[in-house]
This record gives structure tokens, sequence and C-alpha cells, in this order.
């Protein structure tokens, strides 16, 4: 059901939830009136928040105690009374002179961003890295492990690295290097889905029909790339603060927080469905396809390469998180990464 608050009612409320937010405790009527509402009674708050109780958006732990924020009194929030505040200008300097020194290596750049975004929140940090394909091609390399095991590297001019091992006949390490050599002179700087057409158009060209090494080299560079579109690493920082929250007192509630964390795929699909459009978005709790989080949220936003989405970007928190200064933090970190990666 949707509710329609009066904007007496919309204060009473964002009220409690700064108050909540800043505390953690049970927020009573006098807190409301006394440090909020100077000019309504604690009698006529208290009245307020018993409605607020009704239409679920607030509830009582028990009898003498004050009022804790549900998830869907959060969700009003943050849809129709929170102002997004704009990211203070010490923040970002902070972010931009980190950002800066970075060596121009994608994976060290996002991990500094993951290392930031933590650090600035108090909540754990988590970003996707972007698929190797999503980048131009630099070189690759085959070393050959054992008889029948070639170990593939590719690395993109960003400086992504992506390892992974292949099965093939006993082939000599000097020719490894020799396929490797062909493939670097004509596939440097394509795209990976360029290389994947180039080599399709070449293993049926007269070339390879009747060169040895062409039509050796083709096939397993063709071998090679089919496993590229693998699941995409994740960096997490922060994961402390969030053990560490007094939402985790129970044990179980910790088991269950730390099972999610480990569960990368997952948190892979999360993001994935939430970000389909541009912007931050929120997602509260049972938001979380049951990710053992009820008490928690995520604050995420895509970021770019290109106009292109390439990756994405969180902070995983208490769902007492201090909103109007955590989205403002994602969506600048997201711009800021999206700058740096438009010329890799």
């Amino acid at each position: 059901m949707t509710y329609q608050l009066s904007e007496r009612d919309k204060g009473i409320l964002g009220a409690i939830i700064q108050e909540y937010v800043s505390t953690g405790e049970p927020v009573g009527s006098r807190v409301v009136a006394k440090k909020y509402m100077c000019t309504i009674s604690p009698a006529t708050v208290r009245n307020v928040m018993a409605d607020l109780e009704e239409m679920d958006f607030l509830y009582q732990p028990h009898v003498s105690a004050g009022r804790i924020p549900t998830p869907e009194g959060f969700r009003y929030y943050l849809n129709d009374i929170m102002e997004v505040k704009t990211l203070p200008r010490g923040e970002k300097s902070l972010i931009t002179r980190h950002m800066s020194r970075t060596t121009g290596d994608v994976k060290e750049t996002l991990k500094e961003a993951s290392a930031l975004l933590s650090s600035i929140s108090r909540n754990a940090s988590i970003i996707i890295l972007p698929r190797l394909e999503t980048f131009l091609f630099r070189r690759i390399d085959f070393v050959k492990l054992d008889e029948s095991r070639i170990l593939v590297i590719l690395v993109s001019r960003a400086g992504m690295v992506f390892n992974h091992i292949v099965h093939d006949e006993d082939i000599n390490p000097e020719l490894l290097v020799n396929y490797a050599n062909y493939l670097n002179e004509w596939c440097s700087g394509l795209s990976i889905q360029e290389m994947r057409d180039m080599l399709v158009q070449e293993m049926s060209s007269e070339k390879a029909r009747f060169d040895s090494l062409v039509r050796h080299a083709v096939s397993l560079g063709m071998t090679a790339l089919d496993r590229v579109e693998g699941m995409p690493d994740i960096y997490i920082q922060g994961k402390e603060s969030v053990f560490n929250s007094p939402e985790l007192a129970n044990l179980d509630k910790l088991r269950d927080i730390v099972n999610a964390f480990e569960d990368k795929g997952r948190i892979v699909r999360i993001l994935n469905s939430v970000l389909e459009d541009s912007g931050v978005k929120v997602l509260l709790g049972e938001d979380m396809e049951g990710f053992g989080m009820d008490d928690f949220s995520l604050v995420a936003s895509r970021y770019y390469r290109r106009d292109v989405p390439v990756g994405s970007l969180g902070v995983i928190g208490p769902m007492r998180m201090n909103y109007s200064r955590v989205i403002p933090l994602v969506g600048y970190m997201a711009k800021i990464l999206s700058d740096l990666l438009e010329d890799v």
C-alpha cells in the first residue's frame, strides 16, 4: 500500500531515522520533540509514531522502548524525504588525489578505489572488475606446464591480465613462442571479439591451409579465447567494519553475513540485477535475494568505459547507514573510475 504523509509526519519519520542512524538505539518521542521538532509536543510526536508503526514504517522492540525504522520506513525515507547531499569538497579532493597517483594498471586502480570507498564510508566496499573482453588486447603468451596443459596469459592494454589453462597436444616450448609471436603481430590492438573474428577468418584462409605454423597458431589462439568470458574478479575490502557492527551481536547473523561475503557469484548476480539502469541504486535487506543481510543494505552504481558499462561498485553496511553521505560517495567514485578508464 502507498501512503501519503504530511510534511509534519515526514519530518518526524526523517528525525527518527537520523537519530537511529546516529545512535543505533530505539528513538523515543521526547528525543524527537526536543532535538528535532521543537514546535511539536512529545504527545503529538507519540501519536504520529503510533500511526507510522501502523503503516509498518516503524516498530517497537518492546513495550517500554522507543521506535526503530523498518525496511519500509527506510525505503519511504529514501524515496520521499531524504535530500542527497553533495560530497564534501575535502572528500572529493582526497579521492581525486589518491586516484591520480595510480600507475595506470586497472587492477591496482580498482583496488585503490575499493580501499578508499571502505575507508571513507566506514563500511565494506565491493568492486566488480571489468571483464577482459571489454578492453583492447596487447599480447598473448603461452607457457607449457606439462605434456597436455598450456598456461594462457592474456594482457590488455590497460594492464588487465587473464590467466587460464587449456589442454592441447604436446607442443615444443619454442613453437609456443612462435605461435604467440604470430598472434601478437596480427592481433595486438584488437578487442577480444575482433580477435575471435580475425582468427575465424584466418583459419579459412589459404595461408592457414598450407602453413603449419599459421594453422596451429590460429587453432591454439581460438582455444585460448574460448574461456575468456568467465566470472569477473571482485575486490571486497572493509569486511571487518561490517562484522563489528551491533547488528551482528547474534552469532547466527554473523555466520550468515560471513557466508554471504564468500558467495561472490551471488554478489555479482545481485549487483547486475539492480544495475540495469544508470545512477546509484539502494538495496535494503530482503531486496538482496535472501543474501543473509536482512539488517544491511547495499548502495551501488555502475562505472563505464567510453559510455559502455564495464563494471560496478558498491558499499555494504548496516541498514542504518548514512545514505545522504554514502550515495554521493558511490556516485562520485563511479564517475572518477569512468573518467580514468576513458582512455585505456
